[in-house]
């Protein structure tokens, strides 16, 4: 049996708020490491030159993440003040969290960061990362320990056909990743009418490049008595859900006589 030990600690970063900084080697004292696809969260010790802590309960604090390569902040995020238990005062620790969210328009690679006082009249005031007076710390962001958030297959353009598998509208072929599936694979999608009244087919297919209008078959999504899904003066998001390994998909559909609305568009997950 393997034996996987696990941290559950926060980023901590010390920073010298007061006194002359030429004691110390540094004010923030190490490189902070992001993953991307968690929330991470990151504390902050705010201290003199003597190491200890200081009474920061009626400051505000934030920590500003810059994009080294465009210089503009990314991240901006305002400090929680913690309670240190002191009867007298909170002293020096303080704290924010960069969450999944955060992350997710951010490429993996290295960043700056600094933390400034915000004053009472909104100006702001500078904190140190070194002894030499530089004001940025380093931030390493990186990826693959955790599954990421994959952006939804958007479907906006449906062609005009006349086959016999097919209805009026069909979209083009999209691949449903069957080399990544179970054979309890789920796929979901959501589905955006604009008055529309009608018929939806979801269709899949096993070929590879598929050819002829006999490689595809219609699909019966969960909860439906056919294959033939049915919308009434709909104008809104319908979800639906089907299981199943398929090389590709497509979707079709058609109005009901006299009604002029239509599938605007269509999100697919698996």
């Amino acid at each position: 049996m393997q034996t996987v030990q696990r941290y559950l600690i926060n980023n901590l970063v010390i920073a010298y708020v007061s006194g002359y900084h030429g004691r110390g080697t540094k004010v923030y004292d190490r490189r902070l490491t992001l993953h991307r696809g968690v929330s991470n969260p990151v504390s902050f010790t705010f201290k003199n030159e003597d190491q200890k802590a200081q009474d920061i309960t009626a400051k505000t604090y934030e920590m500003n993440v810059i994009d080294t390569e465009t210089k503009k902040s990314v991240i901006t995020k305002t400090l929680t003040i913690l309670d240190d238990g002191s009867t007298v005062s909170t002293k020096g620790d303080a704290s924010c969290t960069i969450t999944e969210g955060d992350l997710l328009p951010l490429e993996a690679k290295f960043y700056n960061f600094a933390v400034r006082e915000v004053k009472s009249d909104g100006s702001r005031e500078v904190t140190y990362a070194d002894t030499g007076y530089s004001a940025a710390g380093t931030i390493e962001l990186l990826e693959g320990a955790y599954p990421e958030h994959v952006a939804s297959t958007a479907i906006t353009n449906f062609t005009i056909t006349a086959d016999s598998k097919s209805l009026a509208n069909t979209s083009s072929t999209i691949d449903a990743k069957a080399g990544i599936n179970n054979n309890k694979a789920l796929h979901t999608i959501a589905v955006y009418t604009k008055d529309f009244t009608g018929s939806l087919k979801v269709q899949g297919t096993m070929a590879t490049t598929p050819s002829t209008v006999n490689d595809w078959f219609n699909i019966i999504l969960e909860d439906q008595a056919n294959s033939t899904n049915t919308f009434t003066s709909s104008t809104a998001v319908t979800n639906f859900n089907f299981t199943g390994v398929y090389q590709n998909i497509r979707f079709t559909w058609d109005n009901d006589p006299d009604n002029t609305g239509l599938i605007d568009k269509i999100l697919y997950r698996q």
